[in-house]
């Protein structure tokens, strides 16, 4: 019989505790719409990531610092910093699926909201607001996209061969940050 009841607690109290968790859901956006939904956009460089329990918050948080590049939309300032949960702190981690992570000397090109309760900006839809750039060091900068991951700019330069629709792909920088001025009315291409 302990056998039957601790099957039966088990199964009940895994059960119990699923019934209790919150689900979110993150919307899914088209490029026009991150680009006017957005209240900052800016190509940056990752230069400073530390992770640690913020006892505000009651998890583990990492903040990264980005030296600005480029400014695209809004006023960043010379610095953006990004403090979002997930991370390794005090012998353990937190991983959340969806929240980006970056690395030390990473460039990205960010579409963020506006500072949360805690004053950090978030990636407009997570990790649809983070495009990776890529070969900024040898000159030849390219941004990473890929269908159903990152939204993708309108026309032609900017789809995936019809044979690899899934794969990712690389578009030159600067035609991607023209690509994202043409489509907010008021940002101007002579920044």
């Amino acid at each position: 019989m302990s056998g039957l009841i601790r099957f039966v607690i088990a199964v009940t109290v895994p059960a119990i505790l699923v019934s209790q968790t919150e689900a979110t859901t993150v919307e899914r956006f088209v490029f026009d719409s991150l680009c006017e939904r957005a209240e900052t956009i800016a190509h940056v460089r990752c230069v400073s990531r530390s992770s640690y329990v913020d006892d505000g918050r009651g998890e583990i948080v990492t903040r990264h610092r980005f030296r600005v590049i480029a400014p695209v939309k809004g006023d960043p300032g010379d610095e953006i910093v990004l403090t979002l949960p997930g991370g390794s702190a005090g012998g353990r981690r937190l991983y959340i699926p969806g929240i980006p992570e970056f690395g030390v000397d990473e460039e990205v090109v960010l579409f963020l909201t506006g500072p949360d309760l805690h004053g950090s900006p978030w990636p407009l839809g997570l990790g649809q607001g983070c495009y990776r750039v890529l070969g900024a060091q040898d000159g030849h900068a390219r941004v990473r996209l890929q269908q159903g991951t990152t939204p993708l700019p309108a026309g032609a330069l900017f789809k995936p061969a019809l044979n690899r629709p899934s794969r990712p792909f690389n578009v030159p920088l600067q035609l991607f940050l023209h690509q994202i001025r043409l489509t907010i009315p008021e940002a101007s291409d002579e920044r």
